[in-house]
Formats: C-alpha cells, structure tokens, sequence
C-alpha cells in the first residue's frame, strides 16, 4: 500500500481487532469521529505486537489488570497524518509519526517531576490499568493528542522501526532506572532474549556503556539470535535446574545463578542484571547472579505475587528496582532507531495484515513459526 493509497481510506469508518475475552478476538468495523482540535488522526500502518497484548490475548488480563470490557489492543505503533485537528499547527497531512500511547494529567506531582508513566490518571492504550479502558492501535485509524505524536525521523524509512522505538523507551527506561554509567565499564546480565530483553542488551552498550553484555534464555535460538547479531557479548542457555532442596526452595535458583556467573566468567556476580521475563524462578535468579552492592532491575511484568530472596538482597546490598514504562525516552528512542535501524529492525520476524490480527496473536505465541522459524517481533500492517 502507497502513501497516497493509504490517506483516502474513509475517516468515518474504520477496521480494528477488538478482544471481548480469553482468546476471543473479532475483527470489527468502528465508527470513527473526526480529530479533536488538539489531536490528529493517524493511520496506523504498523503496530507491534506485545508481550502484554498476548497476556491479555491468552489470559484476559496482565497481571493484576483484568479485562473489563471489550478493547483493542496494541501500543508499539506507528502510522501517517490523514487529519489535524485546529489547534494543531506543528504537523500536516502526510507526516509519519510514532505514537506514545500513554497519555497523563499534566498536572500531578509525578507529571511535574517528568514521571509521568507513574501519573495515577495515565490512560494507556490497549491496556486494562483505567476503566474505561483506553482503545490500542489495532485499528486502522485512530485519533490521538498531537501532543504525544513523535515525527519520525526521515532517516527512518521503514516505519516499522519507528513502532520498535517503544519497546525501546521500556528499555530505556530501564537503563535509566539503572546505576550504568559510561564511565563504570560494567557488566551486565540480561535474563530473556525476546524483544524487549534483546533490545535492553543492545541498550546497555548503547546508552549505558557497559563493557559486557551477557544475554540469557532458555531458546538456544534466540540466545544464538542475540550472539549472532551483536545484541549481546555472550550469550547463555539455560536449560532450568535438576537441584531440589526440600529445606531450601531456592536452591534452584541459585544454581542457575552459580552456573551463569562460571560461564560468563563473573565470580563475583554482576553488576547490573536486568530480569525481562517475569518469571519466579528468573527474578530470583536475577538476585543471586548480582554482584554485593549490584542492583536487579526488574523489566518483565510476571505474576503479582512472587517469592523472592529479600534476605540475599539485604545482606549483600542488593538494590531492586522496579521498570514501569517509560518517561521522557521517546525522542532517543527514535534517534536511536534512525541511527541503528538495521540492527534493531532484525527483530520483526514477521508481518502480517490487520485482518489475520488473530492469526498474527498465535504466531506470536510461539517460539518458533511452522516453518520452524524464529518468532521476535510480529508486526501488523494498517
């Protein structure tokens, strides 16, 4: 589809993908209103597809946000200007734009400081956190505040890539919470090598410049993926534990630790680890494999309630640190995609058409496709 295909599809009505339960998605026709006079309205042309979306997908929640109502979903967007509201003057039709799809007050405290992923009246699309719930980009059209619409760099060809500059800003977000310093020369574990945990190696070194990135998974595909691609340094298969201690649970855990630590050659531990898989076992492995005075950062959304090593974490100094989002990461999100598009773009695997949104969520489950392919990042096409 052309550019000038894309602005004559009829602004009144409007497909999108809408999820009413567990597994239950219907691809739907919506009525849609022209741009209020501070919004624009966008085409999407691309939307990622991501982990929370499958955790809605499969489970009609994600975490402790539970589906509600019926909501589209997708937030890893990137689309075309087809209308400007009036009060608009600092975009036309016609420009390729990224959207930030969490919108916040302004006005509280956190909003002041420029923490606004932590305002308490944030709407988010495609999530389940406010009800309402706030609609996704899994429409063909949408209209959202020119506020929070980023112009893509014209170095930026594929749009696909301006979509990845959210899972970017999550990852940078990350780096930012984190104590890496470029002058520190730290070494780093990352703990899950799909998009977001490949995207936080690749931050690491870029923004954070640490001298070693070691990547772990269980995916001895995507762990060679992160190798292969110069994403990380090292990288590590786990292959899960056989130690059982019935006096101390967490003898699993600090095996995986004790092997991760030998094979990356870190004795002492790490000195950042960031955990992206939100599994128990994972986080409290990520406490273990750190360095005395290191520091967890906890990127992946697991369950709500999970038993981790406080203990190990006190006595050695040990900071956790929570990742929600992100603030303020979107502009060198894009700059880093328009500097490094080719490397980041190798993690959309596949693309497929709005109208096979359902297909697409089942691809995206598995590690691998039919043809036993990598599967990273699905990215749906407007």
């Amino acid at each position: 589809m052309t550019q000038t295909e894309t602005l004559t599809v009829d602004a009144a009505e409007v497909v999108a993908a809408v999820l009413y339960g567990k597994k239950d998605m219907r691809i739907e026709t919506k009525d849609l209103v022209p741009p209020a006079a501070s919004e624009l309205q966008v085409l999407v042309t691309q939307t990622g597809i991501c982990g929370s979306d499958l955790h809605y997908y499969h489970h009609g929640r994600n975490g402790d946000f539970a589906l509600q109502h019926p909501l589209s979903l997708g937030h890893e967007s990137a689309g075309i200007v087809t209308a400007v509201g009036s009060d608009v003057d600092n975009f036309v039709v016609g420009d390729r734009v990224a959207l930030e799809v969490g919108i916040p007050c302004s006005e509280c405290t956190w909003c002041k400081k420029g923490r606004y992923n932590l305002c308490p009246d944030l709407r988010f699309r495609g999530s389940c956190k406010t009800v309402p719930h706030y609609d996704g980009t899994l429409a063909r059209k949408v209209n959202h505040l020119a506020k929070w619409c980023h112009r893509v760099p014209d170095a930026v060809r594929d749009l696909s890539l301006a979509a990845l500059a959210e899972p970017l800003a999550v990852s940078l977000q990350g780096i930012k919470r984190s104590a890496l310093k470029v002058a520190d020369e730290a070494t780093v574990l990352v703990l899950g090598a799909g998009a977001v945990g490949l995207l936080t190696a690749f931050a690491a070194k870029k923004r954070g410049g640490a001298k070693k990135v070691v990547v772990a998974d269980i995916s001895s595909q995507r762990v060679a993926f992160a190798v292969d691609n110069d994403f990380a340094d090292q990288g590590i298969v786990l292959g899960g534990s056989n130690v059982i201690d019935s006096e101390n649970p967490l003898a699993p855990a600090i095996a995986n630790a004790d092997f991760l630590k030998e094979k990356a050659c870190a004795n002492v531990g790490f000195d950042v680890v960031f955990e992206c898989t939100g599994v128990q076992i994972c986080v409290q492995t990520s406490v273990f494999a750190a360095a005395a005075g290191g520091q967890v950062v906890i990127i992946g959304m697991g369950t709500p309630m999970q038993s981790l090593p406080i203990g190990s974490a006190c006595t050695r100094e040990v900071d956790i640190i929570g990742v929600f989002r992100y603030a303020e990461n979107y502009p060198d999100a894009l700059a880093i995609v328009a500097e490094d598009g080719e490397l980041v773009g190798k993690l959309v695997t596949h693309t497929m058409k709005l109208e096979d949104t359902v297909y697409a969520f089942e691809v995206a489950s598995t590690p691998v496709d039919k043809s036993g392919n990598l599967v990273l990042k699905v990215m749906i096409t407007g």
